[in-house]
């Protein structure tokens, strides 16, 4: 569930030759900042190397780096074999090497489009809530939250799509945590550490308490959306939904009112009224709570990633 990090080594011996480091990269490149630091960086599948003469960064996406796609979930066992073939990339043991950057997720196979879940998650303490149409975000000035149509954004980035996912709608949920990685886990965490059975689970139990203490919202009006096929399913619907939010003895009193002023001709209209709405009232309607969907997902990852 990994998916972008970044680390950083200081060098204090055992310096990486930068040929050794650079031998695979693309795109190479110096790069001269208004401070005076001059650093060499490249590239390759998707993993950025920064190099100077006191220390040394690797960022990017672990999973793109290891599946050439970032939809694949990162388990803990293949962000080991994932580092180890890092650190043969670059001819450094990164193992010892501390993490200042974790991006922790997953994919959900959803029964809708991404964004139309967006509404039902609400408010969260101490974090602004922000749509922007395409991104539910949680923002914090460390870390934040993403909710977001994850085959929408690899068509953008023409990223390959696996075939498990092809057709299929797919919502993303993503803890990043981009500063103070330390006081998040309450320790500093070194490359090694990431697949260990207490740090990961620590992401994963972080990642799920995080999205537990989003307020989850329900729907003002509850409706059949399955019996709807025609607007004037949805206008019979809506109707339905109304009664059963203001409640039968409400519309009873209201029609009581129209009979004592007389509003209509025909005394049976006030029984005929009566009666539709009586029956509107006891019409079962599937209230299944939407957002349920995702709670039973969420669940379903923790459990088949947590380490034991």
């Amino acid at each position: 569930m990994y998916d972008t990090i970044k680390l950083y080594q200081k060098f204090e011996y055992g310096k990486p030759n930068i040929d050794d480091a650079m031998a695979q990269m693309q795109s190479i490149k110096e790069i001269t900042y208004d401070t005076g630091n001059h650093i060499i960086q490249g590239t390759y599948k998707g993993i950025r190397v920064n190099y100077n003469e006191h220390t040394m960064s690797v960022s990017g996406s672990l999973a793109k780096y290891h599946y050439g796609n970032n939809l694949e979930t990162l388990t803990m066992s293949a962000s080991e074999v994932a580092i180890r073939s890092l650190s043969d990339l670059i001819g450094f043991d990164l193992s010892n090497s501390i993490v200042s950057r974790v991006d922790f997720s997953s994919n959900m196979l959803t029964d809708y489009k991404p964004k139309y879940y967006y509404t039902f998650l609400g408010h969260l303490s101490r974090y602004n809530r922000f749509d922007n149409g395409d991104t539910l975000y949680y923002n914090q000035q460390s870390k934040n939250l993403l909710f977001y149509d994850k085959i929408k954004e690899a068509k953008k980035k023409q990223m390959p799509i696996p075939n498990e996912y092809l057709g299929k709608n797919v919502l993303r949920y993503e803890l990043a945590i981009k500063k103070e990685l330390a006081k998040f886990c309450n320790r500093t965490i070194k490359v090694k550490d990431l697949y260990t059975r207490d740090i990961y689970n620590l992401f994963l139990y972080k990642w799920k308490g995080l999205y537990t203490n989003i307020d989850k919202q329900k729907n003002n009006i509850e409706i059949m959306q399955k019996h709807i096929e025609k607007p004037k399913h949805f206008d019979s619907q809506l109707l339905t939904g109304l009664v059963q939010k203001v409640g039968y003895t409400a519309i009873e009193n209201l029609i009581e009112q129209m009979k004592l002023t007389k509003t209509f001709q025909h005394k049976e209209y006030y029984s005929r009224l009566k009666s539709k709405y009586r029956k509107m009232a006891k019409q079962e309607i599937d209230n299944a709570d939407v957002i349920n969907e995702i709670n039973t997902k969420v669940n379903d990852i923790v459990l088949m990633q947590e380490v034991s």
